[in-house]
């Protein structure tokens, strides 16, 4: 029998979230995942991510700038605009990107109509598209998507938005395009360990899942990691991510993933992102950021040890 533990640090202002994974195995003692084996703590730096974020081409109550503005003032480096794909398929059936297009990708959908609000997308915006320019705001910009129409799948660096209800499909044309794979909200959904298990077991760009969504908006986003992991461990990593999942001003903030590369760009964050290259953190104050440095993370013999520098009370 396995047993899986994940470890977090409870910061002074919230909850930071180390992706270690512990796990237990008859006749093998006791082990630790380490993720951070690689890193240079000497020469990493941390880049604030959210990567789960809706604009009005679907759900979101921000025009795609405004949501872009908005994250910048809350210091974050990487976003990812993710509407849903069926809100968006027919009038623009692909991901809402590059960020610099913003304002024509408006103009040629503005007349379209959002089948969720029978309302075109003009009426749905607050105002006109701005576009924007990530190196300007000192930011990446991560094409993506939320595929909608199945369980809902966040979908990175390519540009499919295929609205179709069928999760083997779209994982397939993920693969296709070079992208990368999580599940969004698996808590929501009444799937258990084993439907998700297949997945992983077949695609390796499905790299992870949220375990955090809007703070904590479903609890046994967690629960059923356990129960993943407790599945592939140690063979088959799978790394826990934590979204705003942002569709209103209330949800700006609530959760960072922070990256730990050397330098902003699309190809860190992608192996980052396979790699477990991060750490989560959850703020009691929404848009809080951590006051915290890991200097270094350790183990050996089933002991873990843990160099950081900051405020924080304990480990977990």
């Amino acid at each position: 029998m396995k047993t899986i533990t994940t470890l977090s640090a409870v910061a002074a202002l919230g909850i930071i979230a180390v992706v270690i994974i512990f796990f237990n195995q008859p006749y093998k003692g006791d082990h630790f995942f380490n993720p951070y084996d690689e890193i240079n703590w000497d020469a990493v730096n941390y880049y604030d991510a959210n990567l789960h974020t809706h604009t009005t081409l679907s759900d979101g109550s921000y025009d795609p700038h405004q949501a872009i503005d908005k994250y910048h003032d809350l210091d974050y480096h990487i976003l990812a605009l993710t509407d849903h794909d069926t809100h968006h398929h027919d009038a623009l059936p692909q991901a809402l990107y590059p960020w610099t297009e913003l304002n024509n990708i408006y103009f040629d959908i503005r007349d379209k109509i959002n089948p969720r609000y029978n309302v075109t997308y003009e009426e749905r915006a607050n105002e006109e598209w701005q576009s924007r320019d990530p190196e300007e705001l000192g930011m990446l910009s991560i094409e993506a998507s939320e595929l909608s129409a199945g369980h809902h799948i966040g979908s990175y660096m390519n540009n499919y938005a295929g609205a179709y209800p069928d999760e083997t499909l779209s994982f397939e044309k993920i693969g296709d395009r070079d992208g990368l794979a999580m599940f969004f909200h698996p808590g929501r959904y009444d799937r258990d360990a084993e439907w998700y298990v297949k997945f992983y077991e077949q695609y390796p760009h499905v790299i992870g899942q949220e375990i955090y969504n809007q703070v904590d908006r479903y609890p046994m986003d967690r629960a059923k990691w356990d129960a993943i992991l407790h599945h592939l461990m140690p063979e088959r990593p799978v790394w826990g991510f934590a979204n705003d999942d942002t569709h209103a001003t209330a949800h700006f903030g609530r959760n960072r993933n922070i990256f730990l590369i050397e330098k902003l760009s699309v190809e860190n964050v992608r192996q980052a992102m396979g790699k477990g290259h991060l750490f989560l953190y959850i703020p009691v104050e929404m848009g809080d950021r951590p006051d915290l440095m890991i200097r270094d993370v350790n183990q050996s013999k089933g002991v873990l040890s843990m160099d950081i520098e900051g405020e924080y009370t304990e480990v977990q």
